[in-house]
């Protein structure tokens, strides 16, 4: 039996990260990590370039292998946007079973291009705070780069992936978070929560 035929699931596509539960009621986040299955075979990548990390894997009924019969996971289907992973590892020096959620990556809903996002500015009000999205501008102003001695402090750009758009948070001069982009509009531009937090998050058009 092929991954793809199971309970009439379609999983073909990629899957990227939201957080992974180590056992002990603290979820976290290590970084870009996304899934890419095609029928039986998957890779997995764990660098926003999708650059090959590792051989080819291998999807039987309940399990994902290494290329050399190794186990790398278990693995279950929630529904066909919601693949959870079971992978072994040791948490505090004790073994631990590590429950990686990870979500299907759609084409972001858009008519904009690239360009035309990046002209945009989006506030994200959250818990009484607000969070600016303005891209490919440096967000330390000169004091405290020269303070940090640093080139390069904070900035916002945005990526993309297929048809997925992304705004990607780089810090000294090094992407830092990918946060994948629902929707995005002159009005509002809607993030999935990776890595952590609800499912997604609206922020709306800067006046």
């Amino acid at each position: 039996m092929i991954f793809n035929s199971i309970n009439g699931q379609d999983l073909n596509g990629k899957w990227i990260l939201k957080e992974i539960d180590s056992g002990n009621d603290k979820k976290g986040y290590p970084g870009f990590q996304l899934l890419e299955i095609n029928g039986s075979i998957a890779e997995f990548y764990t660098d926003f370039s999708l650059e090959k990390q590792a051989p080819n894997l291998k999807v039987l009924e309940d399990e994902i292998l290494t290329s050399k019969n190794g186990k790398f996971a278990q693995y279950k289907v929630v529904n066909n946007n919601y693949l959870k992973l079971f992978i072994d590892g040791k948490a505090n020096g004790k073994d631990a079973v590590f429950e990686c959620d990870f979500y299907r990556l759609e084409p972001t809903i858009t008519t904009l291009k690239k360009e035309d996002i990046e002209k945009l500015t989006f506030v994200l009000t959250e818990n009484g705070r607000e969070s600016e999205f303005e891209f490919n501008k440096e967000l330390w102003d000169k004091e405290t780069l020269k303070l940090f001695k640093r080139k390069e402090g904070e900035k916002k750009i945005i990526e993309k992936i297929d048809s997925t758009f992304f705004v990607s948070m780089y810090f000294d001069g090094k992407r830092n978070v990918s946060i994948p982009i629902k929707e995005v509009s002159t009005e509002l531009l809607k993030l999935y929560a990776i890595p952590s937090g609800p499912m997604e998050m609206i922020a709306y058009r800067k006046e």
